[in-house]
């Protein structure tokens, strides 16, 4: 197929090639759409395109108009019709016979770039969820998809976007909902509780764990102790008005431990003899069997962060791990 656009003919010029061409597609890849930065005094004559199963390529024949050498450069767009989407064809292009190198434009933004169908989704989603209250439930997704006239994939991909960036979560056999309001938090030795100064929900735990087991390979290593040796692993569920908001689970060495007389106060013990306390915090998932008792999807952001509690001899007294909602936590860090 040929494409000629008129244009006054001047007298011929051989000035240089472009450095490069960009090129981008629309309408689901059937339409080329050409980007070629050429000097000012230079008009684009013909362009041709000739395609097959395996490669696309655009030719294009400039007029040179007369005019000084050191013009400013422009960029001149041109759409092409093709026969079958682009896809994975090879495509090349030829500026009066010379071959120019070809990038894929990325829109920099601005009334001219392309809106992908997610991020429109998104952008609907957004909409939504502000005329709705923290907590609420959206609509299931065959009827989000039925109302902004897009594809369930794409509307899924949007949604995983929207949880990631803690706009959302999802609840296991329940729904997406909108993300609740965030919580100010604080470390402590017992791994995470509300700041004192912070309004609103109730905090509370229930214990999920507490027994004495055989170290695994991590935290055996985290110990300083052979895996396999005992140690007593207590788990709480973090609950915010009665609903998983994080775990913390503790591992104490029971060599350790034994070292104190009394059960009732060997905790205490513990927190009184520690000199110092190495924390690394770092984003995270939770395990099948941690998004179970946290009721959300494994693919909700969560905050985690480890916690080893040494004595004056640096030797490892307890590990703790704490995971919480990444969605809803915001940690408040003393100077």
């Amino acid at each position: 197929m040929s494409l000629t656009l008129s244009e006054a003919a001047g007298a011929a010029d051989t000035g240089r090639p472009p450095a490069l061409g960009l090129w981008s597609t629309a309408d689901r890849g059937r339409t080329l759409l050409v980007h070629v930065p050429h000097k000012q005094n230079e008009r684009i004559a013909d362009l041709s395109v000739s395609e097959n199963s395996r490669a696309v390529a655009v030719e294009v024949i400039r007029i040179g108009v007369p005019g000084r050498d050191n013009v400013r450069l422009v960029r001149s767009t041109r759409s092409v019709p093709l026969a079958a989407p682009l896809g994975n064809r090879k495509l090349t292009m030829t500026w009066d016979g010379v071959k120019v190198p070809l990038l894929q434009a990325v829109p920099a933004g601005g009334q001219d770039a392309e809106e992908s169908a997610a991020e429109r989704a998104k952008k609907e989603l957004v909409s939504l969820i502000d005329t709705l209250e923290p907590g609420s439930a959206l609509p299931s997704e065959r009827v989000l998809s039925e109302r902004l006239e897009i594809a369930r994939m794409t509307l899924r991909h949007a949604v995983d976007e929207l949880t990631l960036a803690g706009k959302v979560s999802r609840r296991r056999g329940s729904g997406t909902y909108v993300a609740e309001s965030k919580l100010l938090c604080r470390i402590t030795p017992d791994g995470l509780d509300l700041d004192p100064a912070a309004p609103g929900a109730g905090f509370g735990h229930v214990h999920v764990v507490r027994d004495v087991v055989a170290a695994d390979e991590q935290v055996a290593g985290d110990l300083g102790i052979e895996p396999g040796d005992l140690v007593l692993h207590i788990g709480r569920l973090l609950l915010v008005d009665h609903r998983p908001f994080g775990l913390v689970s503790r591992h104490i060495p029971i060599a350790r431990l034994a070292e104190t007389p009394g059960a009732p106060s060997a905790l205490r013990w513990f927190s009184e003899r520690t000199s110092r306390v190495d924390t690394r915090i770092q984003l995270s998932t939770a395990t099948p069997a941690e998004a179970r008792l946290l009721d959300l999807s494994q693919v909700q952001p969560m905050l985690a962060w480890h916690r080893i509690a040494v004595d004056k001899k640096d030797i490892p007294l307890e590990r703790t791990r704490v995971l919480a909602r990444g969605d809803r936590v915001v940690i408040d860090l003393p100077s």
